[in-house]
């Protein structure tokens, strides 16, 4: 009866680990994936985050800031003519 009972015990058991170890690499696995995920994330949006200090860079530039001012507000440099074409 004892040997019955330690058998039984002993299936239950390892039907009781495996479960758990199956459920834990499941769990892992799933854990593993979004860390691949969130790093894939983190390097978009450090690309992102290079390309907009490029553009400030050049927002910030003074040749940004005389293509806006020539466009925009019609400035020129000293000693320029400046030609209109009425035709546009």
């Amino acid at each position: 009866m004892d040997k019955i009972f330690i058998r039984v015990f002993l299936s239950v058991f390892i039907c009781a680990v495996g479960v758990g170890v199956v459920s834990q690499a499941k769990a892992y696995d799933q854990i593993k994936q979004e860390r691949m995920e969130i790093a894939s994330q983190i390097k978009q949006e450090q690309e992102k985050q290079l390309e907009f200090e490029k553009r400030k860079e050049y927002y910030n530039s003074d040749s940004y800031i005389e293509q806006i001012a020539r466009e925009q507000l019609g400035m020129v440099k000293p000693n320029e003519v400046l030609y209109i074409n009425r035709g546009q």
